[in-house]
């Protein structure tokens, strides 16, 4: 999937029409998924609605989510900016389909009326405007986008927040600041901005049906600068951001057949052994509650076994936290922390596992660097246990464990492609030497100059994050996640699901990204239902479940 400029979409959404593709099943596909995301993690609980419609296309969009929330037994109220007879069209059947429904559509006649216009209630829908606009917002979409601005209540906007140029994310005189977007087809290059993505607020991609062929049309179009192209995680679509093969937006529409025995598989004759053993290696003095949480994620996330490996002192508190959870305590000498002896009773273990997680709650104390020293070069993928039987062995690194990998390099070279780095900003400074800025772009170089010599991949967590891998030169921008994620424990969560991911048999690559995605969906939801405020760690893995759901 790409990013792609105003253009370039008109011109695949008019093709894939003269293709035979009715021009109403894309709004409706385009409508229904909107809905969906909408009452499935944006706004479960909402249930009174204010949409604002325009008179193009992106109208024709709100009347169909207008036509799935009034079925569905939601209060909602309709602001149509335009006269009947300005409808043409999709939009203009869509608009005769909601009337049969609701024909009391409140239609303002100049700013003053639209002015003395009040509301409460909880979500105000925006599809004023779409991805058409040049030069300033005029006429009395002006002022309806002000009123929108001035009610103050969370806005989902369809496409591209009105009054945002979807190019450049610069505001065209006056835009909505919207608190999630619906995006039909392709993510925009606004997002990719700073005003962009602070207008669109949390962005979800809905597929809309444009056939793969039409887009493969525009794999090597020179009208488009490779750093518009962003590839589907499925797909292979030319050259991509700062000279990646392909940079990739991640979406939720391939993100199922990853999963579960890295296929998808719920046979009915499917045991636990179908779905991996995955080892963790975590906790200290202090920080069992690093362990735990990332035990508790693993086994939310559908692997078939875990194991956690902790200090023998340690073992009685991680027991009686998660019983579904095998422990193995290893000699720690009464300290609570992992000493260098404790190598060799991990090493002996290994032929058990298909995946390792290491990192969560460990320290940086100088014995259990020494620990890692010695566990590490047997934890590189394939895992080099006795008789270990299994080519599947991969491995993620996360928190104090990439601290201590800063401090001794060394330990990194023989790292393969079945091993992924998970750093924050501050861990990836430690590692690289290089401070990551907030922009994507800058974020996007600092992670492609970090890996270019390296087999593994890179997560790079933050706002956006960026997943990059050298074994297929892909590059994924993950949308996922709210502020409300930036809390204790969330690193080990998605430690966890990963970790989950690898012991299933997902690729390295692909249970980063898919990782990611789920960590963040899953937060979003958590978000919803408690608010930002109250997100923690915790209900991160509650909310797991709705996320898988909602694939």
């Amino acid at each position: 999937m790409y990013f792609l400029p105003a253009e370039i979409i008109r011109k695949l959404d008019s093709e894939t029409i003269s293709s035979g593709v009715s021009g109403s099943i894309l709004m409706e596909k385009a409508g229904y998924g909107a809905y969906k995301f909408l009452k499935n993690v944006a706004a479960p609980d909402a249930k009174r609605f204010l949409i604002f419609a325009g008179k193009g296309n992106n109208a024709g969009d709100a009347f169909v989510i207008a036509r799935y929330l009034i079925q569905n037994n939601n209060f909602v109220e309709i602001i149509r900016l335009a006269d009947y007879d300005d409808y043409q069209g999709d939009a203009a059947l869509n608009l005769q389909k909601l009337l049969k429904l609701y024909p009391q559509i409140y239609v303002p006649r100049d700013e003053k009326e639209i002015n003395s216009f009040d509301w409460h209630g909880d979500v105000i829908i925006d599809g004023i405007l779409g991805t058409g606009i040049k030069g300033k917002v005029k006429g009395i979409f002006k002022p309806a986008i002000q009123k929108i601005i001035d009610l103050n209540i969370p806005v989902f906007s369809l496409d591209i927040p009105s009054g945002l140029n979807c190019d450049t994310g610069e505001v065209c005189g006056v835009a909505v600041k919207a608190k999630w977007t619906a995006m039909f087809a392709n993510p925009k290059l606004a997002v990719l901005t700073d005003n962009g993505a602070q207008h669109c607020g949390r962005v979800e991609v809905i597929d809309i049906g444009i056939p793969e062929e039409i887009t493969e049309k525009y794999k090597n179009d020179s009208s488009i600068p490779p750093f518009y192209k962003v590839e589907h995680p499925e797909y292979s679509l030319g050259s991509g951001l700062g000279g990646f093969q392909s940079t990739s937006f991640v979406d939720c529409n391939r993100q199922s057949p990853l999963l579960k025995g890295g296929g998808g598989d719920f046979s009915l004759t499917a045991h636990k052994n179908n779905f991996g053993h995955l080892l963790i290696i975590a906790g200290s003095t202090g920080f069992t509650g690093a362990a735990i949480l990332s035990a508790k994620a693993a086994i939310s996330s559908g692997t078939g076994l875990v194991t956690l490996a902790v200090p023998q002192s340690l073992n009685p508190l991680v027991v009686s936290a998660i019983p579904s959870c095998i422990t193995l305590p290893v000699k720690d000498d009464g300290k609570g922390i992992f000493i260098p002896c404790a190598a060799e009773e991990i090493i002996k273990s290994l032929h058990k596992f298909d995946a390792v997680a290491i990192g969560p709650g460990i320290g940086t104390n100088e014995e259990t660097a020494e620990f890692i020293s010695k566990v590490l070069p047997a934890l590189i993928p394939p895992l080099k246990g006795e008789n270990h039987d299994s080519d599947r062995g991969m491995l993620v690194i996360d928190a104090d464990a990439l601290n201590i990998l800063a401090k001794r390099k060394e330990l990194m070279q023989n790292f393969g492609e079945n091993v992924v780095l998970t750093p924050h900003p501050g861990e990836f400074e430690r590692l690289s030497g290089v401070k990551p800025e907030k922009s994507d772009f800058s974020r996007i170089s600092a992670a492609k100059d970090f890996i270019k010599n390296k087999k593994s991949t890179l997560l790079l967590k933050g706002f956006h994050t960026v997943i990059i891998s050298n074994k297929s030169d892909d590059l994924w921008i993950n949308l996922t996640g709210n502020p409300g994620m930036a809390t204790a424990g969330s690193g080990d969560v998605l430690t966890g699901i990963i970790g989950a991911f690898l012991a299933m048999g997902v690729p390295a690559e692909k249970a980063a990204v898919s990782g990611a995605f789920i960590h963040g969906l899953a937060g979003d939801i958590a978000a919803a239902n408690l608010s930002e405020h109250s997100v923690t760690a915790e209900e991160i893995i509650n909310h797991l479940g709705k996320a898988f759901l909602y694939l």
